[in-house]
């Protein structure tokens, strides 16, 4: 049999580049590689830059990135209203741990139709209040026309430097001790009206250092039409409120106490509060919030 010469075939892919334009940026070229040949013992085999394919994986990697927006009811935040979008919060009692602070700035003039808390754990060591209700003064408060705190738990309760036209509490209330002193005055019920184009803020089932809502400025009062508490349970600290006005304060089925004794009185309502109607049913009782 006479021999035969038989060659490898030659198989060549034509050589090609890729490019991509970064909008407003620059374009630039990336060449793929060169082909591969094979045949009269060459072997070539050309790569994809390396360098190249990490700068453009970084690049669309730093156009994606970005913190996640922080959104009510997120923990560890300030929420300025009517925003829903918050900032993250540094406490200043623990700057080295992650907050886990609910805060509502509210500008002096702002309407809110609605600010409601359900079935939420307050507390932390360390804390002076889990639950605070602050304005800046008496020209400058917090307006509330119903205020209702029912189902809910605090080991002391304090209201000073403010205004209630009617104050209703339930004899389902249960007090370690109280004294109720303010002074009685013939103000005008506060009523806010239509809540059309008001923000409403509503959170629950949660677990959280502490709540606070804060009148961020002065030049006029904020007002709220309906604020309520129910299921809001602390086992430390208190609930403070002050400047404030309200048409109407409802206390159904609380529990305040913080030490047994009823002799020292944890559920308390200063002499700087006026007060038009006034109907008490608190039932005294030595118990102690843990």
């Amino acid at each position: 049999m006479k021999d035969k010469k038989i060659g490898s075939p030659r198989i060549q892919f034509a050589r090609f580049k890729f490019s991509y334009k970064f909008p407003k940026f620059w374009s630039f070229r990336i060449p793929i590689g060169g082909g591969i040949y094979m045949g009269g013992g060459k072997l070539i085999i050309a790569s994809l830059s390396t360098v190249a394919l990490g700068f453009v994986a970084s690049i669309f990697l730093l156009i994606s990135s970005g913190d996640q927006q922080i959104i009510f009811p997120d923990l560890g935040a300030s929420y300025v209203a009517p925003d829903m979008v918050g900032t993250r919060l540094v406490d200043e009692e623990f700057p080295d741990q992650i907050s886990q602070t609910l805060q509502i700035n509210m500008p002096a003039g702002i309407r809110l139709d609605e600010v409601t808390l359900t079935n939420i754990s307050l507390g932390k060591a360390g804390l002076t209040d889990a639950f605070q209700i602050l304005g800046t003064s008496t020209v400058a408060r917090i307006v509330i026309d119903e205020l209702t705190i029912k189902n809910s738990e605090f080991p002391t309760m304090d209201w000073a430097n403010g205004e209630i036209y009617s104050i209703v509490v339930a004899t389902s209330t249960i007090a370690d001790g109280h004294t109720f002193s303010p002074t009685m005055a013939t103000g005008t019920k506060v009523t806010i009206g239509s809540g059309r184009g008001s923000t409403s803020y509503i959170a629950e089932d949660m677990v959280v250092d502490r709540i606070l809502l804060l009148q961020s400025s002065t030049g006029g009062d904020v007002l709220i039409d309906k604020l309520t508490l129910d299921g809001v349970r602390a086992f430390t600290g208190a609930f403070n409120a002050d400047w404030f006005q309200i048409g109407t304060l409802r206390l159904e089925n609380v529990r305040i106490g913080s030490d047994g004794n009823i002799n020292t009185a944890d559920l308390v309502i200063n002499s700087s509060v006026t007060v038009n109607n006034f109907v008490d049913g608190t039932q005294e009782q030595p118990i102690m919030i843990r």
